[in-house]
């Protein structure tokens, strides 16, 4: 006799191979897409780097002063103004100022207008000279690859197997901690 067919037994076995297989890879492909995400997210962060140098040398040096929610700005710094309206003109969108992985939960980007928090510390400072005001004293700082610019508002990145985030350092640099 001649079978033309599968049988249900090898049809139900191949099913549940498959079945399993797939519940393997679930969790890889999840950490793919949160690679991927924190990828984009550095992308974002160098992106508004390099809008913030931009700013910079157009506005006699000085770190735009950003306005964010709650206020941050020390009271005798005048806001510039959102995120938005202060970088637009160098070609950042709302959705450069999305994280990714925040996208999904939009918390963030609903009661701050972006993803990012930018340091108090440089609001309208000359990146020649940036003066931190401490418990001991002021500081000048003289490298300023040592100071962020900014960060995601919450660690939601997995890097190395915790739950970090993304910070811009004010030479342009992205971190992830």
């Amino acid at each position: 006799m001649k079978r033309n067919g599968f049988t249900l037994i090898e049809l139900l076995v191949a099913i549940s191979i498959i079945a399993i297989l797939a519940a393997l890879m679930t969790p890889a492909i999840g950490g793919a897409i949160e690679r991927g995400r924190s990828s984009k997210c550095v992308g974002n962060l160098r992106q508004i780097g390099a809008a913030m140098q931009q700013y910079i040398s157009d506005n006699d040096y000085r770190f735009p002063a950003i306005e964010t929610e709650p206020p941050s700005l020390p009271p005798d710094v005048e806001s510039s103004g959102t995120a938005l309206e202060v970088l637009s003109p160098y070609g950042i969108t709302m959705a450069t100022l999305t994280c990714p992985t925040d996208a999904v939960t939009t918390r963030n980007v609903e009661k701050h207008k972006t993803s990012y928090h930018f340091s108090p510390v440089l609001q309208d400072e000359s990146p020649v000279s940036v003066k931190i005001y401490g418990r001991r004293g002021i500081f000048e700082v003289s490298n300023i690859g040592r100071l962020t610019m900014a960060t995601d508002y919450e660690p939601v990145h997995n890097s190395g197997g915790g739950i970090g985030f993304n910070v811009l350092k004010a030479d342009g640099r992205v971190t992830q901690r």
